[in-house]
């Protein structure tokens, strides 16, 4: 390994923090529950079963980006939370 040292006037980094959640809120109405999370059922480690909306034809969860600029890890682990019960 080769280490190099720079002199710098800046860095710029760049970190995103608006979640791209544009999908989310297209799908939500067409969602059984309406893109909620049952939290007690989320808490106990049990299927999300929670309706608000029979006329739906899926389940909707936000998880990963759609919530906050986050990385791969976080949303797969947000989905194993809530899908681990299926």
């Amino acid at each position: 390994d080769q280490s190099i040292q720079r002199r710098v006037d800046q860095v710029v980094s760049d970190n995103g923090t608006l979640p791209a959640d544009d999908l989310y809120f297209d799908l939500k109405s067409g969602s059984t529950n309406l893109g909620e999370v049952d939290q007690p059922a989320l808490l106990a480690g049990i299927p999300q079963n929670q309706v608000n909306n029979p006329d739906g034809a899926y389940q909707l969860f936000r998880v990963g980006d759609s919530v906050t600029s986050r990385n791969i890890h976080a949303a797969i682990y947000d989905a194993l939370r809530l899908c681990v019960a299926f």
